[in-house]
């Protein structure tokens, strides 16, 4: 993303009105990922907030090797794990053992989802230039269907053909798709 690009170097240059740019683009995906873990909006509010704050500090140690939305849920995920690691202290402080128990285990889950979080991250990206790189007319078939939630029958009505027809175009496209998504991530774990 171009956009991007460009408000990463003004980030980086010190604007803050560019971080902000950066802040409202990236802000569902990393409170979601948050918000996995810990249930209290108040909590998953404080952590975004802290996991934007040290972006916009290390801003400069971010080489774009990935997509920026990876390395914001990285730290995002780190600030999570540093949250879960100090309830657990706290926790066991105060002798609540079912508590203790219930917080390491989600701690554990968390630590485990870690790795499949990048792979998702990766899948993700990779469908997102898989979709790029469609011809147009299967472009337009995805976009109609899955963007516009248009039916195959209200499709083929739009273009004049037959719904068994779209239907078939529409599993063409997934499987080029899938097939795309499974090149990338193979190059990509080859790398």
């Amino acid at each position: 993303m171009e956009e991007e690009s460009k408000w990463i170097e003004l980030s980086r240059a010190g604007s803050a009105e560019a971080f902000a740019q950066l802040v409202l683009l990236h802000q569902v995906r990393v409170r979601g990922y948050i918000g996995r873990y810990l249930r209290n909006k108040d909590v998953v509010d404080d952590l975004a907030q802290e996991a934007f704050l040290d972006a916009f500090r290390r801003l400069n140690t971010y080489q774009g090797e990935g997509p920026l939305a990876l390395w914001l849920v990285g730290i995002a995920r780190n600030c999570v794990l540093e949250h879960m690691r100090g309830e657990m202290r706290r926790r066991s402080r105060e002798a609540r053992h079912l508590e203790t128990a219930l917080a390491l285990r989600r701690l554990q889950q968390a630590e485990a989802d870690a790795g499949r979080l990048g792979d998702r991250e990766r899948e993700i990206s990779a469908l997102q230039d898989c979709i790029r790189n469609l011809p147009e007319t299967g472009a337009r078939l995805l976009a109609e269907h899955y963007f516009q939630s248009r039916s195959a029958v209200e499709i083929a009505r739009k273009r004049g053909g037959k719904e068994g027809a779209i239907r078939m175009a529409l599993l063409r496209v997934r499987q080029m798709l899938r097939e795309c998504i499974e090149r990338t991530m193979a190059a990509e774990g080859g790398a």
